[in-house]
């Protein structure tokens, strides 16, 4: 390569480099803060236990009582459990689905062979009912919306004489379910 080139290639690396050192070129420019008219606040979507007229167990279509430990669930039976929740709903594009999450029919003792049987013959279902409304929606509204949630745990009976022997005496925990709200 000649001397030329070589000192054209050089020169044009150092201007280069000299112009990045030393910033941007000079331009014109200019901005402004607009500001915007009002604030924007974040809603809200909660849900807490409360306590209503007709919360607690019941066996069958029979009277609440105070615990399912007072009575003997057998195939063909259906308890169920009701609980009023306020759930608290705001935002305006809010649309939220209200859910049984886990409940807990759990064998007592995962070692006794009765309890494990029981707990997997039981089913469970459940039923929201929002502002007397039966739905699993839940809408934005101002203030609290009463939830009443019934579960139905169901032994089934089988047509089949003996099918459920292995859960007799079997023992299940339904102390702990939850109750989920989950924005669509």
């Amino acid at each position: 390569m000649n001397k030329l080139v070589k000192g054209s290639i050089a020169g044009a690396a150092g201007i280069a480099l000299l112009l990045g050192g030393a910033g941007t070129l000079a331009t014109w420019n200019s901005s402004v803060v607009v500001a915007a008219p009002g604030s924007i606040t974040a809603g809200t979507l909660d849900v807490v236990a409360a306590t209503g007229n007709y919360d607690g167990w019941k066996l069958g279509s029979g009277s609440i009582v105070s615990s399912p430990a007072s009575f003997k669930i057998v195939p063909g039976d259906t308890v169920t459990y009701t609980k009023t929740f306020d759930v608290t709903a705001t935002g305006d594009n809010l649309s939220a689905v209200i859910a049984l999450g886990t409940l807990a029919i759990a064998p007592v003792s995962s070692s006794k062979a009765a309890d494990t049987a029981l707990a997997a013959a039981l089913t469970k279902s459940a039923v929201f009912t929002v502002d007397n409304k039966t739905t699993t929606t839940i809408s934005p509204k101002s203030g609290t919306q009463e939830v009443v949630v019934t579960v139905t745990i169901t032994y089934p009976k089988s047509t089949t004489a003996g099918t459920e022997n292995s859960s007799m005496l079997g023992a299940v925990s339904l102390s702990n379910f939850a109750i989920t709200l989950t924005q669509n």
